[in-house]
Parts: structure tokens; sequence; C-alpha cells
């Protein structure tokens, strides 16, 4: 079977380490990638307007199963990955985060690690909220020898991708909050908090344990990150 993989990237910084990435996913046989188109191409389908750019964006997701998420310094900041991404669950497609700000660009230079932007959407179903980066993993190519692994990654995300639900996909959309999607335990939060107090107590003139009551922080079961 062909596995088509659709690569969402910020063109203008980060092509040349783009398409080392793409060069070793299509090196081996039954294997296709989408979502590359040259300066002179891009620039053309940008001057008819945003409509023809999501028209196609669409067009390339079009036979791909597989969304990879090449994450340079400012891959999160850019509109156009934010709606690939958002277009790539809802369609079924699974994604795979990958670092390549260490590879060089065409002047030899590597640059500075950016966000991941899964960490920036999430899923939810019956108010179980996820972060699309607690679904899919994210390697880094150098350290995690991509052009060995990628292979099994791609297949990864795609089973990562038949375990959402179809309500989990039409649900996908940006993180409102830093403390959506994470899965909080109220429980360690009160005991990192007593063990940070008795420190404080023994080794400051801070009396601080006299003006923390416990028991109130064990009546709330879900306090908020705004709580602490």
């Amino acid at each position: 079977m062909v596995r088509r993989v659709f690569f969402s990237f910020h063109y203008g910084r980060d092509v040349w380490r783009v398409n080392q990435v793409r060069n070793s996913w299509v090196a081996k046989e039954n294997r296709e990638a989408a979502g590359f188109i040259d300066a002179a191409e891009w620039e053309e389908v940008k001057r008819e307007g945003e409509d023809a750019i999501r028209e196609w964006i669409d067009e390339q997701m079009h036979g791909t199963s597989v969304t990879a998420v090449l994450i340079g310094n400012e891959t999160a900041d850019r509109d156009w990955v934010r709606y690939e991404i958002k277009k790539s669950i809802e369609r079924g497609n699974g994604i795979v985060g990958i670092k390549v700000h260490s590879l060089k660009d065409k002047e030899g230079s590597t640059d500075f690690s950016g966000s991941n932007p899964l960490k920036k959407f999430v899923v939810e179903q019956d108010g179980d909220v996820k972060t699309l980066s607690s679904i899919f993993p994210t390697y880094h190519w150098d350290r995690d020898n991509g052009r060995e692994n990628i292979g099994d990654w791609v297949e990864e995300a795609a089973q990562a991708s038949n375990q959402l639900s179809g309500v989990q996909r039409r649900s996908v959309r940006r993180r409102e909050s830093i403390a959506e999607g994470l899965n909080f335990d109220a429980g360690a939060a009160i005991v990192l908090l007593a063990i940070i107090a008795i420190l404080i107590d023994q080794y400051t003139d801070i009396d601080l344990l006299e003006n923390i009551d416990l028991s109130q922080l064990q009546q709330s079961d879900s306090p908020s990150f705004d709580e602490f």
C-alpha cells in the first residue's frame, strides 16, 4: 500500500530543511509526499486570496492519511500551519510532529528550537479534553534518527488517529488556556505545596505554615491553576 503524507511547514524559513526530510521520505518505495510547491507557484496562489490557499491545501490533503508537521522556530505561529493541523484532524489524518530546526539551511546555518504547535490544539469528548501533543508524539529529526525512523513514526501516527472518535475529530480547536487539556492531580498538588511550605518554614524566617489552611485545599476536588 502506498502511504501518502502531507507535509505542513513554514515555507519561507524552513523549506530547505523540510526538503531534506521530504527527500528522505520519498527515497523508499510506496511513499508519496504532498504539500510542496515552488516559490513562484506559491506566490501565485497567495495572490488569488485566502479561499484559493484553503482550496490548494484541501486538494493537497486529498488521498493523504498522515500529516507531518515539520517544526522550526516560527512554525507554531503560522496561520496556515494551524489551518492544516485542524483540517488534518477533521478529515481523519494522523499527525506526527518532527523538529527540524537543527537541520542546516542553504547557508549552512541551523536555527533555534520553536514551540510545538500540537500543544496548542485540543480535542474533547464527554468533558475529557486532550491536547494533540498528548495523542500524537513529536520527534527530533537528528536526535531520534529520522532518516531511519520516519516510516515508523508515520505508521504510529496513522494508528493513533484510528483511536479518535468522530466526536473528537469534529471538536478540534485551539487551546483556550494553559490549564486546558492537562490532567491536574489535586492530591499531588496539595502534597507538593505542603512539602514546599515545610522547607520554607525550616530554612527561612517566614512562618508560612501558620498562614496555610490545608483543609481548605482538600475541600476542592479540582482546583484551577489560578488558585495556586
